[in-house]
């Protein structure tokens, strides 16, 4: 029997340690992972959403309070001075949907499925029930989904390849190129250039999830990859492979199940939903439903945010590299396998000669 060591005890008990850790640490992880995407999707539903309304004033207070009746913090009502401006705010991202009162018992429900399924399906609900109490309710809607994806199940998936694509990438960049800043950057912006217009063909040509500029969507994607991948490979060239971790925890814990890609932002719990807007994949899906459904309305603030990830991710990675020459004097050239090969060779050749000489040197003795 083999003799333990202190050394082989020690490294015993530190696996031991590993694995107790690995034990405890692992479940809570995946508790973390579940509430994350478990809390925004219990939590949800109408709070203080956005409506607009117009017509009679008389008929726009019974209205706001029947609504507030049957749902007291469902809705936030923004009041117009006509049909126009509850088109426009509705067209403009500015309300979920709107409501015109044309007179007692007549109505007209301004929907935009384009926002996310459960604001139109909220919206048709309440038009369903003024008609079951022989009330008149058309409904118009003003930003459609396309035929074969009326359920909006394309972009609602659009954030498996932003989150993949983006940690993806930087990850390889991370790993093979860090330190190397003209191809860093250069990696990222093709890799996520090349993917924007693989997965807007597959969504607008291959499941027609959308009908708009193929470009537009492309690079609409693009930035969502890119403002992940240049952020986290920019972590990257100032901590190492660690940023993998971090911008994992960032991506998957916080920014998808915080994105609201399925529902649109306005059904998350305060303050969730805009803490996503400001993260990249629900920048990137809420710019895509306003180039999709919106005519590109409401996309402002969401190129904004994309482009300031975008520059940070590029700032850490110029600026890792100018610290990097800056701070380090440059390295003595080390000797190369051929430098090595010579110096043998040259050292060989002389204790020949000497060896040469000296057995000379003897026979003429």
């Amino acid at each position: 029997m083999k003799d333990t060591t202190p050394t082989d005890e020690k490294q015993t008990g530190r696996a031991w340690l590993t694995t107790i850790a690995l034990t405890l640490g692992l479940p809570v992880v995946i508790a973390l992972m579940l509430f994350a995407f478990l809390a925004p999707s219990i939590n949800s539903g109408p709070k203080d959403l956005p409506l607009a309304v117009a017509g009679p004033a008389a008929e726009v207070v019974a209205l706001e309070q029947a609504l507030r009746s049957e749902s007291p913090e469902g809705f936030a009502f923004e009041r117009h001075l006509d049909a126009a401006g509850v088109r426009e705010a509705v067209e403009n991202r500015e309300a979920i949907g709107g409501i015109v009162v044309e007179g007692p018992g007549d109505a007209t429900y301004y929907t935009a499925s384009g926002n996310g399924a459960p604001y139109a399906e909220l919206l048709g609900t309440i038009s369903a029930g003024m008609q079951a109490q022989g009330q008149s309710a058309k409904v118009v809607e003003l930003a459609p989904l396309t035929e074969d994806d009326p359920g909006g199940t394309g972009l609602a998936m659009l954030g498996l390849p932003l989150a993949f694509g983006g940690m993806a990438s930087a990850a390889l960049v991370i790993v093979l190129l860090r330190g190397r800043t003209a191809q860093s950057l250069a990696g990222l912006t093709l890799i996520s250039a090349v993917a924007g217009l693989v997965v807007a063909a597959i969504l607008q040509y291959g499941y027609d999830s959308f009908d708009t500029d193929y470009l537009v969507a492309s690079l609409v994607i693009a930035a969502g990859i890119a403002a992940t991948s240049f952020f986290v490979a920019g972590l990257g060239a100032f901590i190492g492979i660690r940023a993998i971790g971090i911008g994992a925890i960032l991506t998957i814990f916080i920014a998808n199940p915080l994105s609201g890609l399925t529902t649109g932002w306005w059904w998350l719990p305060e303050p969730w939903g805009a803490i996503g807007q400001g993260m990249p994949i629900g920048a990137a899906g809420h710019l895509l439903r306003s180039e999709a459904y919106f005519d590109g309305e409401g996309a402002g603030g969401s190129w904004t945010t994309l482009a300031i990830w975008i520059f940070m991710g590029a700032a850490l990675i110029v600026g890792a590299a100018l610290r990097k020459r800056g701070g380090n004097e440059p390295a003595p050239e080390e000797p190369t396998l051929e430098d090595g090969d010579q110096d043998a060779g040259e050292e060989t050749s002389t204790r020949r000669r000497l060896a040469h000489t000296g057995s000379a040197e003897g026979r003429g003795r």
